[in-house]
């Protein structure tokens, strides 16, 4: 019974405390934690990133150009403008978080 309280009153330890950064960086909660997933996986991608030759590079574009395109032109240049925007939001996040320290 013991370990339950423990455990209820850390996890409310931690969301006033992500409340309170959250707030100190103008964001919501959910827009913080979004921040710190993205994170996490922009490191994985970076540790996980691939070396490659550029005939290496040139025979998956050929490969792909066989295949049967799973989205047009239009909809993959909508999706880099989203990618992009989404980008920066986050890279203001950590730029705020690194002004107050905390990043």
């Amino acid at each position: 019974m013991l370990d339950m309280a423990v455990s209820v009153k850390n996890s409310e330890g931690v969301k006033l405390l992500i409340e309170e950064v959250a707030k100190a960086v103008g964001v919501s909660p959910k827009e913080l934690i979004e921040y710190y997933e993205w994170k996490a996986h922009r490191e994985k991608l970076k540790k996980s990133r691939k070396r490659m030759t550029k005939a290496e590079a040139r025979k998956i574009i050929a490969e792909w150009k066989n295949e049967k395109p799973r989205m047009s032109e239009e909809e993959a240049i909508k999706l880099y403008y989203e990618a992009e925007e989404e980008i920066k939001k986050w890279e203001k996040i950590e730029r705020r978080l690194k002004k107050l320290g905390l990043e």
